[in-house]
C-alpha cells in the first residue's frame, strides 16, 4: 500500500524526539498541491487550526495551513493527538525544518515527556494522513477513538489502570527500534494496536 511519508529514523533527546521524514517520491511536498486531502485532515482534528505557529504567515496554523509542508502538518496532527491523550503535563510543542539539500526530507521535533507516547501520536498521525492524502475513498479514521485508545495502551503500559469500559488494546510493550530501517515497522506495530482498538496550545517555532 501507498504511504505518503518514510519515517527514516528516530532520534530521542533528553526532552525531544527528532523524526527525520521523507515524503515519499510522486507525493505532494506541500499542502497546496492538494487541498481536498488537506482539508481533510483538518475536519479529523479541526484543533489545529488555532495552534500558535510562529511563522511568517500569521500567528495561528490556520494562517498557512494551506500551502505549508506536509511535514509540517503532520506535526501539527501529531501534537494533536498527544494533546488530546490528556498524558501531557505543560505545553506540547513541535518545529518541522527542512534538511538542507534535500526537497523531500524533514526533521520534525517533538516534545517528548514519553518516547512510546510520541511515538505512537506520530504513527496516528502518519497513519490519518496516509488516509486523507492516498486513500479518502476507505472509512476517514475514528480520531476520538485513535485518542482513547492511544490513552489506553500508555497507562497500560505505565502500569496504571483506567476503568473505560472498554476493551482495552493490546497492553504488551512494544520495544520500538530507533535505528534506520527498523523504525518503521515498529511504529506500525504500535500504531497498529492504538489504531485499531487538547490539553495545551501547541508552540511552534518555525
Amino acid at each position: 500500500m501507498a504511504e505518503l511519508f518514510n519515517i527514516i529514523k528516530i532520534s530521542v533527546g533528553a526532552d525531544k524526539l527528532t523524526a527525520r521524514v521523507q515524503v515519499n517520491p510522486g507525493m505532494p511536498v506541500r499542502t497546496c498541491e492538494d487541498i481536498e486531502a488537506t482539508a481533510r485532515v483538518y475536519y479529523l482534528a479541526p484543533a489545529i487550526a488555532m495552534h500558535a505557529c510562529l511563522g511568517d504567515a500569521g500567528e495561528h496554523f490556520q494562517d498557512c495551513m494551506s500551502d505549508t509542508e506536509t511535514a509540517h502538518l503532520l506535526e501539527h496532527l501529531t501534537v494533536e493527538i498527544m494533546n488530546e491523550t490528556g498524558l501531557v503535563d505543560g505545553i506540547v510543542s513541535g518545529r518541522t525544518h527542512a534538511v538542507p539539500g534535500e526537497e523531500r526530507l524533514f526533521d520534525i521535533d517533538l516534545s517528548c515527556p514519553d518516547d512510546a507516547l510520541t511515538v505512537g501520536s506520530l504513527s496516528s498521525a502518519t497513519f490519518m494522513m496516509d488516509w486523507a492524502f492516498l486513500h479518502a475513498s476507505q472509512p476517514a479514521p475514528d480520531f476520538p477513538g485513535t485518542v482513547a485508545a492511544l490513552r489506553h495502551l500508555m497507562l497500560k503500559l505505565r502500569g496504571e489502570d483506567e476503568e473505560t469500559g472498554e476493551q482495552a488494546p493490546d497492553p504488551q510493550m512494544v520495544e520500538v527500534a530507533y535505528e534506520e530501517g527498523q523504525t518503521r515497522a515498529a511504529m506500525n506495530e504500535m500504531g497498529s494496536r492504538a489504531l485499531f482498538g487538547g490539553a495545551a496550545a501547541e508552540v511552534d517555532a518555525r
